[in-house]
């Protein structure tokens, strides 16, 4: 007779090992986030790297080729944002003025509509900007942190990256031994669906990208915005961060286009980023990303929610990525095929054609009885 464990014992064993799983991402944070986008980066230049020494160029020069060409690219990326910010410094006193303008005329209004005295009012208002002072200035302790945090990781990525692609060879095989010989069809197939599976994530969204940056760009530039590349950079980025992001990029949007243009065009640039969410949720994103990635909505907030609270900003950009992995593991184990199934995109609806109920009216069928009944008297 086969003994089964217990359900709860598995479930306690599960919770658990989730926990440490947990617990080993918070504390390693310094460790993981700056390894994991080395690998990221990694699996995307493995392709210029494998064809140069296909033309007998030494392991080590074609890597050392590729990240150079890779940090000029980003650092060219980081040259054009810091100058197009350092313009928009210059208006920073205006957009102080605009909102002491604001502020003032929601004053005068508060009093019209609701007939308040001008006192109580401005108690309120100088209450609430108070707090709003003391939260931006935490945010920008905090945007400090990041910011040196962000300094240590462009030193170590390169590095972690340089030695991912001239030890690649030698990982695959170590995790290939890892496992005993009868798993390693399953292992090539996992390592073979990871790479093409990133690759194809990480293209995807420069391409998705891209598309974003010109739509915003052409819209900006039609209703006459000011910093209308800096805009379209700024909401192509964040958009990168799935259904949080492009709040985020409304609001900066809106709040920048309020200091140097009318209320129209303000309502013109929300209407704008509005309209390209939608256009990429619906077309883009399921073309371009949502082929390579299918992992459904609630679990990639819960993800990115999960990633802000571990590794903060990082955290929200590897949650797909990480994900995307996780799910490709779980579909090539068959002791982890349900994880991966919860983690798709596919809906099953139980009805009496779906596959799902015909099974589940098989275990109760009158005719299943007696067989039943006879191995219990015996």
């Amino acid at each position: 007779m086969v003994q089964t464990t217990p359900f709860i014992v598995r479930l306690s064993h599960t919770l658990l090992s989730l926990g440490l799983i947990i617990l080993f991402m918070y504390i390693a944070k310094s460790v993981l986030v700056p390894l994991i986008f080395a690998s990221l980066l990694c699996i995307v230049l493995m392709m210029p790297c494998d064809y140069m020494e296909r033309h007998r160029v030494p392991r080590s020069i074609a890597a050392i080729i590729c990240l150079v060409l890779a940090i000029t690219a980003v650092f060219a990326i980081f040259y054009f944002i810091s100058t197009q910010v350092a313009n928009f410094r210059n208006d920073l006193p205006q957009l102080g003025q605009q909102l002491y303008n604001g502020i003032h005329t929601l004053q005068v209004w508060i009093q019209q509509k609701f007939h308040l005295p001008a006192s109580q009012v401005k108690n309120y208002l100088d209450s609430a900007t108070s707090n709003t002072l003391n939260h931006t200035s935490t945010l920008l302790g905090s945007t400090f942190s990041t910011l040196g945090s962000t300094i240590i990781y462009l030193v170590l990525i390169p590095i972690y990256t340089f030695l991912l692609l001239l030890y690649r060879s030698m990982i695959v095989s170590f995790l290939i031994k890892s496992f005993s010989e009868k798993h390693s069809p399953v292992v090539h197939t996992i390592l073979d669906k990871t790479k093409a599976v990133i690759k194809g994530y990480i293209v995807g969204l420069g391409i998705e990208m891209l598309i974003v940056a010109l739509m915003i760009f052409v819209g900006f530039t039609l209703l006459g915005v000011k910093y209308a590349l800096l805009l379209a950079v700024i909401v192509a980025v964040l958009n990168l961060i799935p259904y949080l992001g492009i709040f985020t990029a409304l609001l900066l949007s809106v709040l920048i286009t309020f200091t140097t243009d009318s209320a129209g065009t303000v309502l013109g640039v929300a209407i704008v980023v509005v309209c390209t969410h939608l256009i990429d949720s619906n077309f883009l994103l399921p073309k371009v990303v949502g082929s390579k990635v299918k992992i459904n909505a609630l679990v990639t907030i819960l993800g990115v929610i999960l990633g802000e609270h571990l590794w903060g900003i990082a955290g929200m950009f590897l949650a797909i990525p990480i994900i995307a992995l996780l799910k490709v593991i779980f579909d090539s184990v068959e002791a982890l095929n349900a994880w991966g199934f919860i983690l798709g995109d596919e809906v099953v609806i139980s009805t009496p054609g779906n596959r799902i109920f015909a099974m589940k009216k098989k275990v109760i069928k009158p005719a299943d009885q007696p067989t039943v009944v006879k191995e219990v008297k015996e």
